[in-house]
């Protein structure tokens, strides 16, 4: 009598190969099949029985199970995976539904290719997974292409187990590459699908990613696309317009920092302390350019995620380092791992959530010069001390012919955020300041001409619950870099690079001069200033130094 059918795939005569397979009888109840995993689960006491691996051998000649591995288990782990399929609603049903799933990822990488597809890009997130196509070099989607997160969860599966270069157990948790090959691609006009996957934000919702990266055989990749009858268009742009001006910026800051991050390549390193508003900077950077170019993938490393980008792949370390998660060489390798994964998932532009060590500073450097745009963050008190700072973290590989290429380095913020004054509870300011020195205090009144208008904390009322705070400003300091900035760097050192820089009549103001008009306008406290910006210094002696600076690299005698 013969044995029962082989899964729902072999119910029925197979296409251009004979017969349906069927398991034998004395094989019954010691063996199990995972269809998507491609996986045979069998008891150890068939090891050395001829007809097992006689019919191990047949099953391999068929279309869809040439990968078929074996995983040698007890008999009991194979009864207890029968007997859960069998109360789960029949094993027939499921495998039926796996051949379907199956044969969804095999259509989906059939249709790409077809159209010139470069890159396939599934994103699942919390509601709802999305899947994205790189077509002459944008990306693009359709409604068509939204899936069930319950679905897509089984078309990823499916997809990893096509894979003969893989590693043999899906972890929903775990970064893992894999490629698809041979006569699985057969007649698709790909030679190679490569694939990057793992969890990323929002994790605990189940957040995930498969980036596919498609590899067109020689003959095909000649041929005309097929037409596309699929209504595609762009991803969706994020909601929201650009608010830095109502943080604090000024609007020839924010035209800077537009140009330098519309550059389709190179890094935009932000400088400050921890709470500078560095994080909310590079988002509002990020959807802004999600929303000017909605075709581009941008993949963030954050330790850890902070603020929500639904149009990028996040991916959160924050666990990294143990309970804590505050390990510093643990975060490190976890960063410079991430960016060996990020650089492999087809991205336009990359966040790094912060210079951490050289390791990491280098692939920032290689990412941007291999045609990424990369923003990031490094702490140093002044935008100037960047090179120096990097040269630090290794002096051979970081030296400033290095770092100080200006198609490379594309621009520098420094920034800090001011606390805005209650304009209910404010006081009037004197040069009698006890909180501040002599010296300080004098250096005030250089800046402006008309102190009347200059306040210092008030005593909290009913409109600042008592704070004396309005709020925050952010004031900060916008370095486009050029030429003749890194090759001063190079030249002459960080301290000549800085005065020849601020000299310029053309280039934004240090913070410490953006800091003062705020204090004249009686916005911001100048004793605040002290703390959290610089000292400040008379301005006559500040531009003296500056100019003193520029003179002596021109060869001009000193005054």
């Amino acid at each position: 009598m013969p044995g029962r059918l082989l899964n729902g795939l072999f119910r029925k005569k197979d296409r251009g190969h004979g017969e349906a397979l069927v398991v034998p009888g004395d094989l019954e109840g010691q063996i199990y099949i995972d269809q998507i995993n491609q996986v045979v689960l069998a008891s150890e006491n068939l090891k050395r029985k001829t007809s097992f691996l006689e019919w191990l051998d047949d099953t391999r000649r068929h279309r869809n199970m040439r990968l078929v591995r074996v995983q040698w288990v007890p008999l009991s782990t194979v009864t207890d995976r029968l007997d859960h399929e069998h109360h789960a609603g029949g094993v027939h049903d499921e495998e039926a539904a796996d051949e379907e799933v199956r044969d969804h990822a095999l259509n989906l990488l059939r249709e790409a290719a077809s159209w010139r597809a470069t890159d396939i890009h599934i994103m699942r997130k919390d509601r709802h997974t999305e899947i994205q196509f790189r077509i002459n070099g944008s990306l693009v989607t359709s409604n068509r292409f939204e899936l069930d997160n319950t679905y897509a969860d089984r078309l990823m599966r499916a997809m990893y187990s096509l894979g003969a270069s893989r590693e043999t157990a899906y972890s929903d948790l775990s970064f893992q590459d894999g490629s698809i090959a041979g006569d699985v691609l057969r007649g698709m006009g790909l030679s190679n699908v490569r694939i990057v996957r793992g969890p990323c934000f929002p994790v605990s919702e189940g957040g995930k990613f498969m980036v596919l990266r498609l590899q067109p055989a020689g003959e095909y990749a000649r041929k005309p696309a097929a037409p596309i009858k699929v209504d595609f268009r762009p991803p969706r742009r994020p909601p929201g317009k650009l608010r830095l001006e109502s943080y604090g910026f000024s609007p020839e800051q924010i035209e800077r920092l537009l140009n330098i991050v519309n550059a389709p390549s190179g890094i935009l390193i932000c400088t400050g302390p921890t709470g500078s508003g560095k994080t909310t900077l590079l988002f509002e950077l990020a959807r802004n350019k999600a929303d000017m170019q909605p075709g581009r993938r941008l993949v963030t490393i954050e330790h850890p995620v902070e603020l929500p980008m639904p149009w990028a792949i996040q991916l959160d370390i924050a666990n990294t380092g143990g309970d804590s998660g505050r390990d510093a060489e643990a975060v490190g390798q976890a960063f410079r791992a991430r960016q060996v994964t990020s650089l492999r998932m087809d991205p336009d532009d990359l966040v790094v959530g912060e210079i951490r060590d050289a390791e990491v500073a280098l692939t920032t450097f290689a990412a941007a010069q291999t045609g990424h745009f990369v923003m990031t963050t490094l702490h140093v008190d002044d935008p100037f001390d960047a090179p120096l700072r990097l040269r630090n973290l290794d002096y051979d590989r970081l030296n400033f012919g290095i770092t100080c290429n200006a198609s490379v380095v594309r621009g520098i913020v420094a920034q800090r955020l001011l606390p805005l004054l209650c304009p209910h509870c404010a006081q009037r300011w004197t040069v009698s300041d006890e909180r501040m020195t002599r010296r300080a205090r004098e250096a005030v009144l250089t800046w402006g001409d008309d102190p009347s208008a200059i306040r210092r904390m008030g005593p909290g009322c009913e409109h600042c619950n008592g704070t004396g705070i309005a709020g925050r400003t952010a004031v900060a300091e916008v370095v486009e870099t050029d030429e003749q900035l890194m090759s001063d760097f190079v030249e002459y050192g960080t301290a000549v690079a800085r005065h020849r820089f601020r000299a310029r009549k053309d280039v934004d103001p240090p913070m410490v001069e953006t800091a003062m008009g705020r204090v004249f306008r009686g916005l911001v406290d100048p004793y605040t200033v002290t703390q959290t910006v610089d000292r400040i210094r008379a301005r006559d002696v500040v531009l003296a130094e500056r100019e003193a600076g520029a003179r002596h690299v021109r060869g001009e005698p000193r005054r």
